[in-house]
């Protein structure tokens, strides 16, 4: 009996202790947009060196989570129906259960194990408790912002990002892969990371950008070496298209800077060839609804 209940005891510290920890996160709304200089006298204030440049992307890199991606693995589905349909007609009409075990099989074939994930497989987004997700225009604070850039003769809107997650320290912060602006085969103009942490103190905010902004060419510039690294499989998209064309980087720019922010005030990291808006705001995750299915 004893031992019994030094087993309840300890059960229950431990959840008390699970539940502290969580009520402990402190979430953020987060946005940015970043833009090009496209005036090429700023981008040439500085040396920029093919040597002096080395870019990497950090360990634990994410891409955020987007809506599109339900609607490009609907149309893959789609597409993988119609293909089935067209070849089976021409030999035998399947049952709509064959047909759905023939585009698992092919499927599981096609993309090979896939790592061990906490989720349950498919399902749909919650744009208000989970993080890393690419939020809906109508939450933005930016619309104004980036309307005006896009009108800009001298800037170009490359990226815009707006979602939630639980801010941390250094050791536990995830990195979130960029990439915007133009594509150019499995690459884009705009390249990189970006981190959202707490400084030491955890009385600021703090964002770690590296980024780089890239000039492509279809000729390879003997005069340079530039490089770009290869994109880490958990950032790469699968609506990457393939292109039959080879690009070579013939001018990188890269901006690696650290800034303390306040929250709900808009901060500007400036760069010769790039710039980035962020802002912000403390956010509070609702409490989850009650089921009314009965069960």
């Amino acid at each position: 009996m004893r031992i019994r209940l030094l087993q309840y005891f300890f059960l229950a510290n431990a959840l008390a202790f699970s539940s502290a920890v969580v009520s402990q996160e402190r979430w953020f709304k987060v946005e940015l947009s970043i833009f090009s200089n496209e005036n090429a006298a700023d981008r040439l204030e500085e040396q920029w060196h093919a040597e002096r440049t080395e870019l990497s992307y950090p360990d634990g890199l994410r891409r955020l989570n987007k809506l599109s991606d339900l609607l490009l693995a609907d149309n893959l589905l789609a597409n993988s129906l119609n293909t089935l349909s067209s070849e089976d007609s021409e030999n035998k009409q399947l049952t709509p259960e064959e047909a759905q075990a023939q585009i698992r099989a092919e499927s599981i074939a096609a993309i090979g194990p896939s790592p061990a994930t906490n989720g349950n497989g498919f399902k749909l987004f919650d744009f208000l408790r989970e993080d890393f997700l690419q939020l809906l225009t109508s939450e933005s604070d930016f619309q104004q912002t980036n309307r005006t850039l896009e009108r800009s003769s001298d800037h170009r809107l490359l990226f815009h990002g707006l979602w939630r997650q639980a801010v941390v320290q250094p050791e536990q912060s995830i990195p979130v892969y960029i990439g915007g602006g133009l594509a150019y085969g499995a690459q884009h103009e705009l390249q990189g990371s970006l981190t959202i942490r707490f400084n030491e103190n955890e009385d600021r905010v703090v964002i770690d950008t590296n980024l780089w902004l890239t000039e492509f060419s279809i000729v390879q510039n003997q005069d340079g070496q530039w490089s770009l690294p290869t994109i880490p499989e958990e950032a790469q998209s699968s609506s990457t298209l393939d292109s039959d064309l080879s690009y070579y980087p013939i001018q990188i720019y890269h901006m690696e800077q650290s800034r303390e922010m306040r929250s709900a005030e808009f901060h500007y990291l400036d760069h010769p060839a790039m710039g980035v808006v962020i802002l912000v705001e403390p956010y509070e995750i609702p409490p989850a609804p009650i089921s009314t299915l009965g069960f």
